[in-house]
């Protein structure tokens, strides 16, 4: 079993999906927990689930002032985790609306690129950070190339600040179709029809849990010898 004993994590995005299921695993292995995200209500929430050893806090990390500020009110950790979305632009290159797509970049991408930089001289030299980005930067899908263009540039960002920012190790993981609350805005009849066509086409016949993407985070965090990584946890959808 994994032990975290004594580590500190800061999980970005971690009062509910995968964020969540990994902050619940990391307080098991015995590490103190800084849970952010935007959403008050969901930050209540996910704390119901803790008795000890997590902390919530606001953090809009598509303002580079709130990034700023928010971890220059964080002591030193070890470890950052960001598992946050952005607001996915899908659709056809012919009908992404540019407005979207930008929205997404602002969000996910800048909000991992600032997170980074503002969180670095809070890590500690041994610790590591870890991007969450996504199958569609790992596999030609059609109707996801937005979503490419953003995951991608958070992998290729990942490569480089491994290099960059050494000893501090950073990877990447790259989860396939994972049942969140991130598809909640579909009509529940094509929510359902995705997630049955994604299971039929992927070698292991069924979709993602967030425990699946949260104990890879943990191997990433835990693993000293693992750095510029991608790993793919996609069920094997990249091979379909």
């Amino acid at each position: 079993m994994v032990t975290l004993e004594g580590q500190k994590v800061v999980v970005i995005g971690g009062s509910s999906g995968m964020g969540l299921a990994t902050a619940k695993m990391l307080v098991h292995s015995g590490a103190q927990v800084v849970i952010a995200g935007r959403s008050e209500r969901k930050l209540s929430n996910a704390m119901s689930y803790f008795s000890t050893g997590v902390k919530a806090l606001i953090l809009d990390f598509s303002i580079e002032e709130s990034v700023k500020t928010f971890f220059a009110t964080l002591d030193g950790f070890d470890h950052l985790v960001l598992t946050a979305d952005g607001f996915p632009a899908w659709g056809a290159i012919k009908d992404i609306d540019t407005a979207a797509l930008r929205k997404d970049f602002d969000n996910k991408f800048w909000g991992y690129f600032l997170s980074a930089k503002y969180a670095l001289p809070n890590i500690r030299e041994d610790g590591s950070i870890t991007f969450i980005s996504g199958a569609a930067s790992r596999k030609a899908i059609t109707g996801t190339s937005g979503l490419a263009a953003v995951n991608g540039a958070i992998v290729a960002m990942a490569m480089t600040l491994a290099k960059e920012l050494a000893p501090i190790r950073v990877n990447a993981i790259s989860p396939g179709l994972v049942e969140t609350a991130a598809y909640d805005w579909m009509e529940p009849e094509a929510r359902a029809a995705m997630f049955e066509h994604f299971a039929e086409v992927a070698p292991v016949k069924r979709i993602g849990k967030p425990d699946d993407i949260a104990e890879a985070i943990l191997f990433v965090i835990s693993n000293t010898f693992l750095t510029g990584a991608v790993i793919d946890v996609d069920g094997g959808i990249r091979l379909s």
